[in-house]
Order: C-alpha cells, then structure tokens, then sequence
C-alpha cells in the first residue's frame, strides 16, 4: 500500500508544519491543536487519522520547540501507522520585519497490522469451509510491529505579508518492511511551500468586514516518482473563514485528486474548521479518495491578546 506513506490531509493552510516543520516557530506562537480526518478508501475500506500538535517559544533563547503526533488507521486491515516528532526551531532575524527559521526533526515511527485480521492461505478449511485460528506460514510470523527512526530538516522565510519554504523529509531513508530479511526504505521527500496574504478590505469598504484578509498557500512534494501539489485559497471575514483547495498528483500522467470546501469560526483564542473533499474517481494510476476533516487549535500566546481581533495569520506582531 504505497499510498499509506502518503500524509493525507486537507488542512494545509492550517496545519502548515504538516509541510514544513519550521512552523512551529512561526511568530514566536504558543499553540496546541487537533485534527481528525476519515478518508473514504473504497466501498467497503476507511482510514481514520487523528493528530494533536503543540507548539512553545522561547522568546529570550530565540528557539522553539514543537511536538506532534499522528496516527493511522484502517478498522478493516488492521493497519495501524503512528508517528511522533520533536522539532527545534531557531529564530533569525534579517531585517525589521524579515525572519528565517531553520529547523530539524527527530521522529519515531512505527507500523503495526493485527494478525486476527488477516487470513493466511493455509487457514482456509476448503473441505469445511471454517478458518483455522492459526497459521503455520513463515510471513505470518514476521508480520507484527516495524519501528524506526525518522529524520528531517526544514527552514522558513516570512514577513507579515508572505512566506517561503523548503522542507526534507525521511533523510535517513528508514526501513518500513515487515520482513526483516529484506528492506523498503521511505525515499526521501522534498517540500516546497509558500504563502501570501493580503487586506481585501484597506478602505474599511461596508460590504465587508473591517478585518478580511485573503491568504493564497500552496505546496509542492516529490518523493520517488510521484509528486503531489496542493492549492488553497482562504477568505477570512473577520472571525468567519471560507475556503476552497485542489490537489494534484504527478506518476506517468498528471490529474487532478480531489476539490475541497472549507468553513471555519475563531472565537477569542478558539479556531474551529470543518472541511470536505470530493475525490476524482475517473483516476486510474492515482489514489484519489474522499476526506472529510475536523479541527480545533488554541492559541495561549500571552503577546498577542490584544490583536487577536485582526485575524490576520502571516504575521511577525509576536517575536520578542
């Protein structure tokens, strides 16, 4: 199952660490959050994906720390994928208002099917038609629990208006086989990403909100042969968010995945979104499903209490 090395998510603008780890620094922020997808596989399979993050800044020491967790599951299978990071941020300040953020990642992985979930050949009972409980086949006793190690480095460019970055994951090309005899390394991944932000309403204009920004993001991966992009654009009308994202996939052919909505409320140190995507089901050699996805995030950032009202998000408002 290649696609399940795959981070299927639709909360890119939202959950930009996901891409590039250097985030958590972003604007010195104080953060906790979590997210909860289910993606539609097929008729008969779903996988269920839940993730928590936490970001804290040290303002004096110019460095922040991040932790997040995410996990994989597929009821049907058995198939369980977990992965946690800890991240080290360093802040650098180029001009007034110009920060690069250098990052690097520790991770550990694991994969895990549950054996009484899957039946081996030699189980099936053709004069009787029952399963044997047991199975005297070699893969089954290799089949279980695949820990590792995971690498990576990232960094970050952004004033209040933009952002640019480049991330590397997998450096160490981890071993995810179940069969310890033999090896399937992850390649190493390549992340391009980027932001812009800007005021639709400078003028204080009465068909809008005093504070509506729209914040334009997309992010470009290749790992082996296939590619990924993801767009997204954002309204924000004041604390009322309105989205749309596209994702694409390059293997052979280029094609279109999936087009998502999105709706979201901040409320005081609150943000809440709900978001759907509709899978492209005429692909052929692409995996293209359904994801419908849940968040919540909290910002403890004792700085910017007095300018949360802005509701703008590329911003540099809280560096020490």
């Amino acid at each position: 199952m290649g696609w399940s090395q795959t981070d299927y998510f639709s909360s890119h603008s939202r959950f930009v660490q996901r891409d590039n780890f250097s985030f958590f620094g972003f604007n010195s922020l104080n953060k906790v959050g979590v997210l909860y997808n289910t993606i539609q596989i097929d008729n008969a399979q779903s996988m269920d994906n839940k993730y928590f993050f936490g970001a804290l800044s040290f303002d004096e020491k110019k460095f922040s720390l991040g932790i997040d967790f995410n996990s994989y599951k597929i009821e049907q299978t058995g198939l369980v994928l977990n992965l946690s990071n800890l991240v080290y941020v360093y802040q650098v300040k180029l001009s007034n208002s110009l920060y690069f953020l250098p990052a690097i990642s520790f991770g550990l992985g694991s994969k895990n099917i549950l054996l009484e979930n899957i039946v081996f050949e030699d189980q099936l009972n053709q004069a009787s038609g029952f399963i044997n409980s047991e199975s005297i086949d070699p893969l089954s006793a290799q089949i279980g629990t695949v820990n590792y190690t995971d690498f990576g480095a990232s960094f970050i460019i952004h004033n209040d208006q933009f952002m640019m970055g480049f991330a590397i994951k997998h450096l160490n090309r981890p071993n995810v086989s179940f069969n310890k005899e033999s090896k399937q390394n992850l390649g190493i991944s390549y992340v391009i990403n980027g932001g812009y932000e800007y005021n639709v309403n400078p003028y204080e204009n009465i068909f809008f909100p005093k504070h509506t920004y729209l914040l334009l993001y997309g992010s470009l991966s290749k790992q082996g042969n296939l590619s990924n992009m993801y767009l997204s654009q954002d309204l924000q009308l004041a604390g009322f968010s309105l989205g749309l994202n596209q994702q694409f996939s390059h293997l052979e052919s280029f094609s279109m995945n999936n087009f998502g909505v999105s709706v979201g409320l901040s409320l005081e140190n609150f943000d809440i979104g709900l978001l759907y995507n509709f899978g492209i089901k005429n692909i052929k050699k692409t995996y293209a499903p359904s994801i419908f996805e849940l968040y919540l995030t909290f910002d403890f950032s004792k700085f910017r209490r007095n300018t949360r009202g802005l509701y703008k998000r590329i911003q540099t408002d809280n560096y020490f």
